[in-house]
């Protein structure tokens, strides 16, 4: 079920019902538990997960369902002649013209990634995801934050559906978070972020990991847990050749000037590679036509430019 979206939009067919039960059910337990209001709950149990909060100091969070271009989500296959079924990239837009309307900043954040490789997401919704972005960027998006991967990654978005990738057209970024379950031949990690209090840019950001070989030691008792330790300063780690300020945020611009810099000195994408892993072991080292595969994914905010410019052999360390 977590792959699925809201069966309900599949009308009268029998395979939504199959699965109707569950959002009765949940639904069912936030107004028992007093968690929303009965005219909310009723709303919740028959729509999309798609959310915003506003804050005081000018900053909106969207979060978005984005099971919705999940390769894996076959609801999302019946209605596919349809470019919103679900009616989240409404949504979306609707809440990006108020917030560019008020002057707000927004961050977007949402599970499955729209771009990197080309098997995770559809390619129509991931790139109207992208025009979506290119049209309130940089002045409204701040920042992206994905999931999914439990790997270290990021993504850029450039101007006109990056017709022409330079610095000059980058728009804003896609941070892939690590995560703190392992999966397969990767460390535990998670990373924490400096935020200016007034753009909202990413001023730095700083990951965190454990070595999962350690984790046997763990068991059989409960007193201590796992130790992380830091694993690196994004600013740190690639911007040591780049004209940047120190109060610079992190933004397009500046991770387009890295991935300049990785075709310079090829070493700089071992050291992504490493880290993509959280510095695993056993992950999947990096040569050859791989260098220029991971500076391809870097530059592919959707599924879609990445199966068209990218070889697809080279998108994970697992």
């Amino acid at each position: 079920m977590q792959f699925q979206m809201i069966p309900y939009y599949l009308g009268g067919f029998i395979l939504g019902d199959q699965f109707n039960w569950l959002y009765d059910h949940v639904s069912t337990m936030w107004y028992y538990e007093d968690w929303l209001p009965e005219a909310s709950v009723e709303y919740a149990r028959t729509h999309y997960g798609a959310y915003t909060v506003k804050r005081p100091d000018g900053l909106r969070i969207i979060s978005l369902d984005t099971d919705m271009w999940y390769t894996l989500n076959y609801f999302s296959y019946i209605n596919a002649t349809s470019p919103d079924p679900f009616g989240i990239l409404r949504f979306l837009t609707d809440e990006l013209q108020d917030a560019e309307d008020a002057g707000d900043r927004v961050w977007i954040v949402g599970h499955v990634l729209s771009g990197w490789g080309a098997s995770q997401s559809q390619f129509n919704p991931t790139n109207l995801f992208y025009q979506i972005v290119d049209r309130y960027s940089p002045h409204v998006i701040a920042n992206i934050f994905f999931g999914h991967t439990h790997e270290d990654q990021l993504t850029i978005f450039y101007a006109n559906n990056a017709t022409n990738i330079s610095a000059e057209t980058a728009q804003t970024v896609s941070w892939i978070m690590p995560s703190l379950t392992p999966l397969t031949n990767l460390n535990s990690g998670f990373r924490m972020y400096e935020v200016d209090s007034s753009t909202f840019d990413i001023l730095d950001a700083y990951t965190w990991v454990s070595d999962v070989n350690e984790f046997p030691s763990l068991d059989n008792q409960t007193a201590v847990g796992p130790t992380y330790f830091l694993e690196y300063s994004t600013r740190e780690a690639y911007g040591q050749n780049i004209t940047w300020g120190a109060d610079d945020p992190l933004n397009a611009t500046w991770w387009h000037l890295v991935t300049e810099q990785m075709e310079y000195d090829p070493s700089l994408v071992e050291t992504y590679n490493t880290y993509q892993s959280k510095s695993s072991v056993a992950g999947a080292n990096c040569t050859g036509e791989c260098i220029s595969s991971k500076i391809c994914y870097l530059r592919s905010g959707s599924s879609s430019l990445s199966y068209a410019n990218c070889n697809q052999n080279y998108t994970s360390t697992q």
